[in-house]
């Protein structure tokens, strides 16, 4: 009886130390920031204004660019959805609004990174996005 109770312990112990479905991704991660250069804070009055984001929808949300057109946006919702709609809406606007892009820029946008941790969902445009993911997850270990 003993051994079932210490090897159920142990199983339970090496079961419940990793990351699991509980984590926080840090909405101010200087992984990205270092990845992508010169990134600047979308200002939330220019998402809801310019692109009809509804900010309410998000229980922290952060979104970045520069000025060679590299994006990111790393949102918590509870409502995934909704707010993948409001980034579908939000995409076809920069694309609407950004006409002189180059044909590799427009490739990009179309072919952004989306990604949906747990209640987190992750949009990237740049040319090393997966990279630039792939350095968030190690950031979770």
């Amino acid at each position: 009886m003993k051994k079932i109770i210490i090897i159920g312990l142990v199983m339970f112990l090496m079961v419940g130390c990793g990351k699991g479905n509980n984590f926080t991704l840090d909405l101010g991660s200087k992984v990205i920031d270092e990845s992508l250069s010169n990134m600047e804070v979308i200002a939330d009055s220019t998402l809801t204004d310019a692109y009809n984001i509804d900010l309410d929808k998000m229980s922290e949300h952060v979104f970045k660019q520069n000025s060679n057109g590299d994006f990111y946006a790393i949102i918590k919702t509870d409502d995934a959805a909704s707010v993948k709609a409001l980034m579908e809406n939000y995409f076809q606007r920069v694309k609407e609004f950004n006409t002189s892009y180059s044909p590799e820029r427009l490739a990009l946008l179309e072919d952004r990174l989306e990604k949906q941790l747990n209640e987190y969902l992750i949009y990237i445009i740049a040319d090393n996005a997966e990279d630039v993911y792939d350095k968030i997850l190690d950031e979770l270990d």
